[in-house]
C-alpha cells in the first residue's frame, strides 16, 4: 500500500495556514505533506515523480501498441488526463530499451581476448583493411610494423582512425560501446524533431501546429522501442527476423498512424508514408555515422 504522508497545519516553506481542503500552498505552491518521511517514502515519490507509473500507463500503452495515431489524436485534442505525456512516455520506454540493451551487450568485449574471439566479438571493425582482431594484444612496435607491411598511407585521417581502433582493440571496446549507446539515446533527441519536421512538411495543409507532428514523432518512437526491446527479450536481436520485421513493422505502424490521424485515402498516405521513410533513413544513417564518429573520437 502506498504511503500518505500526513498533512501540515501550515505550510513549511513560506508559513501559510493551511485549509482543510488545501494540498498545496495558495502562497508558493509547495506540496502540503510532512517532510519528514521514511526513506522508502522519499524512493517512492522519486519514481513517481519521474515515470509516473499510475493506472494510466496500461491505458496509454494499450493505445501505443493496438491503436497507432489515436493516442496522439486524443493528445492533440486536449483528451489528455487519461493518457501518460508523450515525452514521460517516451523517457519511460527508451530507458527500459537502453538498460536492455547494456545488458544484453557482450561483457567481454572491452578485452583483446573478446576482439580476437570472432565467435563472440559483438564488433569488429576495420580501418584502411585493417581489422580489430589483427590489433589484438600488439605492441605498438607491432602495430606499426603491421601498417607498414600492408603498405597504409600514414595520412592524418588514417592515422587517428587507425589509433582509435588500436586503442578499441585493446581494452577500449567496452569504453566505445558504452559511449556509444549513450549517445545514440542523446542522438534520438535529435531525430525525433527532425522526424516530426519531414511529417509536418508533408501534410502541412493538415497540420496547424509543428507540435501535433513532434508529439506523432514522440509516440512513433515510444513504440519503436517497445518492439526493439521485445525483440531482445526474445533473443532475436542476432537473428535475420529482427533485420526484416522490424523496418516492416515501422513502416505498417506508421501508416496506420497517419491514416488514423489525418484521414486521407490509403494510396495518399501510403505514398507519403514511403517518401516520409526514404527521408528518414538518410536522416538517421547521417546522424548514426556522426554518433558513431563522436563515439570513437572521445576513446
Amino acid at each position: 500500500m502506498k504511503h500518505k504522508p500526513a498533512k501540515l497545519p501550515s505550510c513549511s516553506n513560506c508559513g501559510f495556514r493551511f485549509g482543510e481542503a488545501d494540498s498545496y500552498c495558495p502562497r508558493c505552491g509547495q506540496k502540503n505533506h510532512e517532510t519528514k518521511v521514511p526513506l522508502k517514502h522519499l524512493l517512492e515519490e522519486f519514481v513517481e515523480s519521474t515515470f509516473h507509473l499510475d493506472t494510466k500507463i496500461l491505458k496509454t500503452l494499450r493505445y501505443l501498441i493496438f491503436f497507432p495515431g489515436r493516442l496522439s489524436r486524443e493528445y492533440n485534442e486536449g483528451k489528455r488526463a487519461r493518457f501518460v505525456s508523450p515525452l514521460r512516455l517516451y523517457i519511460f520506454i527508451s530507458f527500459l530499451f537502453f538498460l536492455l540493451l547494456n545488458i544484453y551487450t557482450p561483457k567481454n568485449a572491452n578485452t583483446a581476448e573478446g576482439i580476437r574471439d570472432g565467435k563472440r566479438a559483438a564488433i569488429n571493425f576495420s580501418v584502411a583493411g585493417i581489422y580489430a582482431q589483427e590489433l589484438a594484444g600488439l605492441t605498438e612496435a607491432q602495430k606499426d610494423a603491421l601498417l607498414a607491411e600492408r603498405r597504409i598511407k600514414p595520412t592524418v585521417i588514417n592515422t587517428f582512425l587507425i589509433s582509435q581502433l588500436y586503442k578499441m582493440a585493446n581494452g577500449g571496446m567496452g569504453e566505445f560501446v558504452h559511449g556509444f549507446i549513450k549517445n545514440t539515446s542523446t542522438m534520438m533527441f535529435v531525430l525525433m524533431p527532425g522526424f516530426a519536421l519531414i511529417i509536418f512538411l508533408f501534410f502541412r495543409k493538415r497540420t496547424k501546429y509543428f507540435i501535433e507532428s513532434l508529439v506523432l514523432s514522440l509516440h512513433f518512437h515510444g513504440f519503436t522501442f517497445l518492439l526493439m526491446s521485445v525483440f531482445i527479450l526474445l533473443g532475436l536481436v542476432k537473428t535475420i527476423l529482427f533485420v526484416l520485421l522490424t523496418p516492416l513493422v515501422m513502416l505498417a505502424y506508421l501508416f496506420l498512424a497517419l491514416r488514423h490521424y489525418y484521414g486521407q485515402g490509403a494510396p495518399v498516405i501510403l505514398f507519403k508514408t514511403a517518401a516520409i521513410g526514404a527521408f528518414y533513413i538518410v536522416q538517421f544513417l547521417v546522424l548514426f555515422l556522426g554518433t558513431m564518429l563522436v563515439s570513437v573520437a572521445v576513446l
